[in-house]
């Protein structure tokens, strides 16, 4: 009888490890398969931008951000955090699934509303955790122009409810959620113009 339960806990222990093996491994391709088309969209984009200007919020008659479609996806702008080495496109289309890229979930760069998500992973939003106040983010539309913003407050939530996201404070929130505490996390930025 205890050859049989230890045979039994043994197949158990060796069945979890094989998963979590699978698991994480499914995890790393897909953050790596994420980082590659992002690398990759970003060239594409950057070949096809005329050169780039300085944006100015409230100087455009229409709030719609034009789109750029690469790949059969709409691309409405690009994200760069210098300070990170980070340069990714920015999807038209909000999704819950923001393995690819991250996505625009509400607003324009224009009328200073713009809230962009996506993920913790490296390959994405995975500074916002240790980003300090102070640190540019730059967005980038699909005309060239570019809007920079400083991080001026960093905020965190158990729930990414659209009020929560939507604070008319800040002309840019980037906000992804956190693996480890389950917690979102909002950066909540001014714009810069110097």
């Amino acid at each position: 009888m205890k050859k049989k339960i230890f045979l039994i806990c043994l197949v158990s222990g060796l069945s979890l490890i094989i998963l979590s093996c699978a698991l994480l491994l499914s995890l790393q391709i897909r953050e790596w398969s994420g980082a590659k088309y992002c690398e990759k969209t970003v060239t594409e984009i950057e070949a096809l931008l005329p050169d780039r200007y300085k944006g100015i919020p409230f100087s455009y008659p229409d709030v719609n951000m034009p789109v750029l479609e690469i790949g059969k996806k709409d691309f409405s702008a690009m994200i760069d955090i210098p300070a990170y080495g980070i340069t990714l496109p920015v999807s038209d289309e909000w999704s819950d699934k923001l393995n690819k890229s991250p996505a625009r979930f509400y607003g324009s760069a224009y009328d200073n509303t713009l809230v962009i998500g996506g993920t913790d992973s490296k390959c994405q939003f995975g500074f916002c955790d240790e980003i300090d106040t102070g640190a540019i983010i730059t967005v980038t539309d699909m005309t060239g122009a570019e809007f920079t913003y400083a991080v001026a407050r960093i905020e965190r939530s158990k729930k990414a409810d659209t009020a929560w996201l939507l604070n008319e404070k800040y002309a840019l929130t980037v906000f992804c959620r956190d693996t480890y505490s389950m917690e979102y996390i909002a950066l909540r930025c001014v714009p810069d113009y110097d």
